[in-house]
């Protein structure tokens, strides 16, 4: 999307439409957009408002596409990315964002259109979101019976359906609200100094595999970047060899960077692995201490990463088990004859966690060990059946699992 900035745009709702762009057109993930140095360039009030604008439409664009699309002339056609990018952002602050003046929300939408190429769908777009402001002051009596809350209709029913199976619909309904919210911090763990801003959820995994061995020599960070639970093994466990290992280069790069700002951090290596086929150095092995922090679906992590929800598809969970098993069964054999393994995600699916674990272990050669004792009583109540299992809205955290396993003998 060429933008052609006018005057009558804020450059917060320009920057938002251009990430929206991206988001939409390519791989890119709303977080890395919304921390680039365009972004950064803003005032600091205009970043907030361009942050909220992007995040506040990613999870909200079922729904907004669902108010939107009967108002068309014909519903099914297919938009020009200028007029359908600005008609969501003026519903989601028409029906979002209170403290936003309507006229400025309808105003300046109609002019994103025309100055993102789509000045014929300028007079479409003013239209329909002033019959949505008409409507809001205005609304319809509410239905008695309300089968899904608006949350519920910003995610996929196929991923709901999958939800209420495997946990309920009371649960499910958590897990939608959570996700329409800013996601909390600070709600499992006291503020400490010194250790990385990440996460509950995150730091939840971290420390659970740090308790897990009182003293390790070597510890194996298999699936790293960004590095937050690198930092914190690293602070854990100072005396320890670490080696923190990711696919991607840049992201691999970036960690170093991270991990070269900080004193209690600096002594960690990064390598660049594949761990579906390990490189020969890590291939002695013996490592006391192994955190396999598998890339998964990220189901458990819809607040953060809205964009997830739109791009994933049910056809997607068994290539990720099928990569989630190639991993964990060569991290398992890098451990020492006493050492300890934390294999997690940040996924809700069976399929990517116990499922996983329950097929890498079949045949015996390892088994898992009740993690409940390593829990903090905070997060007691997400120990289930001897793993880690956190909830969305259940807990006050994104949606984590984890196990522990060691060898039989």
């Amino acid at each position: 999307m060429n933008s052609k900035t006018q005057p009558a745009i804020s450059p917060a709702r320009d920057a938002a439409i251009q990430i929206l762009y991206r988001v939409m057109s390519s791989a890119a993930h709303s977080d890395d957009q919304l921390h680039s140095p365009a972004v950064s360039r803003l005032s600091p009030e205009d970043r907030n408002l361009t942050t909220a604008l992007v995040l506040g439409v990613l999870r909200w664009q079922l729904q907004l596409d669902t108010v939107m699309r009967p108002m068309l002339q014909r519903p099914d056609a297919e938009l020009h990315e200028a007029a359908l990018l600005a008609l969501r952002l003026g519903i989601f602050q028409l029906l979002h964002m209170d403290r936003i003046p309507p006229h400025a929300a309808i105003n300046e939408s109609v002019e994103m259109a025309r100055a993102n190429g789509a000045a014929h769908a300028a007079d479409m777009v003013n239209a329909i979101l002033r019959r949505v402001q008409r409507e809001k002051d205005a609304p319809k009596r509410t239905p008695l019976i309300v089968t899904m809350t608006p949350e519920e209709q910003a995610h996929p029913e196929w991923l709901l359906a999958r939800w209420r199976k495997n946990f309920g619909a009371a649960a499910t309904r958590r897990i939608a609200a959570y996700d329409q919210q800013e996601p909390p911090s600070g709600m499992l763990f006291p503020p400490e100094e010194g250790l990385p801003q990440i996460d509950d959820g995150s730091r939840l995994i971290a420390e659970i595999t740090a308790a897990a061995v009182s003293s390790p020599k070597r510890i194996l960070d298999c699936c790293a970047a960004p590095g937050g639970k690198t930092a914190v093994l690293a602070m854990r466990h100072p005396q320890a060899e670490i080696i923190a290992c990711d696919i991607n280069p840049k992201r691999l790069e970036a960690m170093r960077k991270r991990m070269d700002r900080s004193e209690s951090t600096k002594h960690v290596k990064t390598l660049l692995a594949d761990m579906t086929d390990p490189p020969a150095e890590l291939q002695t092995g013996n490592f006391d201490l192994i955190l396999c922090d598998a890339p998964c679906s990220g189901t458990g992590t819809l607040s953060r990463n809205p964009e997830i929800r739109h791009r994933l598809r049910a056809s997607d969970l068994p290539r990720q088990a099928d990569r989630q098993k190639a991993i964990l069964t060569q991290a398992l054999q890098l451990l020492a004859p006493t050492g300890r393994l934390v294999y997690s995600t940040c996924s809700l699916e069976p399929e990517e966690n116990l499922a996983v674990v329950q097929a890498v272990t079949s045949a015996g050669t390892f088994r898992t060990i009740d993690v409940a004792p390593l829990l903090p009583e905070s997060a007691s109540s997400a120990a289930v059946d001897g793993t880690l299992r956190t909830l969305p809205g259940t807990h006050p955290c994104d949606g984590f699992f984890a196990a522990l396993l060691k060898k039989s003998t």
